[in-house]
């Protein structure tokens, strides 16, 4: 997917992990806290993170708070090896509809890049973002730096546990980050108020089996818990269940989750 075919969804719900039918958007305190910080950024004009172990949800709950803001000013960068400058230089390119062709030097390439953010109050959400260098977070934010607060693009940075070292570890850049915000995964309380919200299917399940299900397999994770759902589901199908039980349970557990490595006396 490309830099203008994600920001054209910015306006449109976030897809659950294998496009699980029926699942739902869920309130959690991690999604309602995203929402004022990445509001308080934008209204700020200013540099962020949010960052946390894959599978927690922050790109999702990126997106569905960038709904309330114009799709057209969102520029969503996502490169899923690690970019250099011009790899970023080459997809603002084409995030922002420039014509003609890049220019070659890249001063050249930073003014038109830098006259071009200036036109309009956009926000550059830089997704994966534990793949950036310090050279690539360098370059995000000269192209911030520069201009005066109201012409400033806003600045999200979401990615892992890599991103929040790179960033905190450079004084010039974590001087500039606004706000931080970590995800980590739901407690079990969070896990049995939250998952009957998830899907139809756990909303009249035990709260023993959701327990059980989040502690061997779930982790806390909305990942985690989709690939879960979707094996009941199909589970269910299969036998002409109506309603998710132990049995169907444990069966999607052995699917969703790696088996255990087995020790053997030469291991020892």
């Amino acid at each position: 997917m490309t830099t203008t075919d994600v920001a054209a969804e910015a306006g449109a719900d976030p897809d659950f992990y294998l496009d699980l039918p029926d699942a739902r958007i869920v309130a959690t305190e991690a999604l309602l806290e995203a929402g004022e910080n990445i509001a308080d950024t934008i209204d700020a004009r200013a540099m962020s993170c949010i960052y946390g172990d894959a599978g927690l949800g922050k790109t999702f709950s990126v997106l569905a708070a960038l709904k309330e803001v114009a799709p057209d000013l969102v520029l969503l960068l996502q490169f899923r090896s690690r970019p250099t400058p011009r790899d970023i230089r080459m997809e603002l390119f084409e995030a922002l509809h420039l014509e003609g062709k890049p220019p070659a030097h890249p001063s050249e390439f930073d003014r038109l890049l830098k006259r071009s953010l200036a036109r309009r109050p956009y926000v550059l959400v830089c997704d994966e973002a534990q793949q950036f260098s310090r050279e690539c977070f360098e370059f995000i934010r000269h192209l911030w730096d520069t201009g005066k607060r109201q012409n400033r693009s806003a600045v999200l940075f979401v990615g892992g546990e890599e991103c929040y070292k790179t960033l905190y570890n450079e004084p010039a850049l974590a001087s500039r980050i606004y706000i931080w915000q970590e995800f980590t995964p739901m407690e079990p309380d969070e896990v049995v108020k939250n998952i009957p919200l998830f899907h139809p299917v756990w909303a009249s399940a035990p709260h023993d089996l959701i327990n059980f299900i989040d502690l061997e397999a779930g982790g806390g994770t909305f990942r985690m818990w989709s690939k879960i759902t979707h094996h009941v589901l199909e589970g269910m199908k299969r036998r002409g269940l109506t309603e998710v039980d132990e049995t169907i349970a444990r069966w999607a557990v052995r699917r969703a989750r790696p088996a255990r490595p087995v020790r053997r006396d030469d291991d020892r």
